[in-house]
């Protein structure tokens, strides 16, 4: 299985926070918001996650590869044209199951399960 994270945006409504940090990278209860995603992830059966960057994407890309060590291919969403399009990038790299999360969601759930899903 694969993972798709889009985070292309300017995080506009988050301002003036996000002038000079992504909106992934934003701190929520001491952790980056994408950490508390990404986190919920690691043990998984991933095979490869794929995040779809844009305004300042070199940020996530660093903390990315300097938290976590699993593979990840960042793909840049130049033009903002919506989540539909940001996935669309993502379709020469995806030839299986996929998961997509949105990094502006928080939420508490058990994922151990995916590995059994066909």
């Amino acid at each position: 299985m694969k993972a798709i994270i889009p985070m292309a945006g300017f995080g506009t409504r988050l301002r003036p926070h996000t002038y000079t940090k992504p909106k992934p990278l934003i701190n929520v209860a001491g952790k980056p918001v994408l950490g508390h995603i990404l986190d919920k992830l690691v043990g998984l059966e991933i095979e490869e996650f794929l995040f779809i960057v844009g305004y300042l994407g070199e940020q996530i890309e660093a903390y990315v590869r300097e938290t976590y060590d699993f593979p990840a291919r960042f793909v840049e969403q130049k033009a903002l044209l919506g989540q539909a399009h940001a996935l669309w990038l993502a379709r020469e790299y995806v030839d299986g199951p996929v998961l997509i999360l949105f990094v502006d969601t928080l939420f508490e759930a058990d994922l151990s399960g995916l590995a059994d899903e066909p």
